[in-house]
């Protein structure tokens, strides 16, 4: 993902094939449901997002890690699966594939005297902000084409770029979660921009006043 992750996750990608770490859970049934093909349209689908995170997904630990300044951290990946690349009218686009969103067990804990549903739903947010840059992402790459396989795939990058900006501004603007009036103000940017498909942005924050 990036070379210098938020503090509050890390969000790196996963090597593809099966792994221990990675929780396979379920996930939920807000709308829009990532990106999904259109009847008739065969192209990319995301999968493992939305979903609602509990505790479970987390490693339960004592003490915050030396350098830490937070009592949780979520760790996550984002897996294509096999690269299909169709041409058409010498023009080249994404075919029938899946990309993953997946979440690595081991990087993410948090510490069992800190749980709370304040904290859980902070992080939550860094899901979600996420889950809706690669949804956006799968959705363009759906649109995209292109003369050249890699000038397709490396215009992709920019929603992974977005995702890193914006994780990074929503902590530092809700102060890791703390502050409560901003918390509340991306809470619920980030609920609209799941019901209507709109791109995500910083929401304003007088919106919580």
């Amino acid at each position: 993902m990036c070379d210098n992750p938020s503090p509050a996750r890390n969000n790196r990608p996963v090597p593809p094939g099966p792994s221990p770490d990675i929780a396979h859970a379920g996930f939920g049934s807000a709308q829009p449901q990532g990106a999904a093909a259109s009847p008739g349209q065969p192209g990319p689908t995301l999968i493992g997002w939305p979903r609602q995170l509990t505790w479970s997904d987390f490693r339960d630990i004592q003490n915050r890690p030396r350098g830490e300044s937070e009592d949780a951290r979520i760790s996550m990946g984002f897996r294509p699966g096999r690269v299909r690349v169709v041409e058409e009218a010498s023009e080249h686009r994404l075919g029938e594939m899946e990309f993953e969103m997946v979440l690595n067990a081991a990087g993410s804990w948090a510490v069992v005297s800190a749980k709370t549903a304040e904290l859980l739903a902070h992080e939550q947010g860094h899901f979600d902000i996420v889950g809706l840059c690669y949804r956006d992402l799968v959705a363009e790459a759906r649109t995209l084409r292109g003369r050249s396989r890699n000038r397709l795939l490396l215009a992709m990058r920019e929603h992974d770029q977005r995702a890193d900006s914006l994780t990074r501004e929503y902590d530092t603007q809700t102060e890791h979660g703390r502050n409560q009036a901003n918390q509340q103000a991306w809470q619920r940017q980030i609920a609209a921009c799941r019901q209507s498909g709109m791109q995500l942005t910083a929401p304003p924050l007088n919106a919580a006043e």
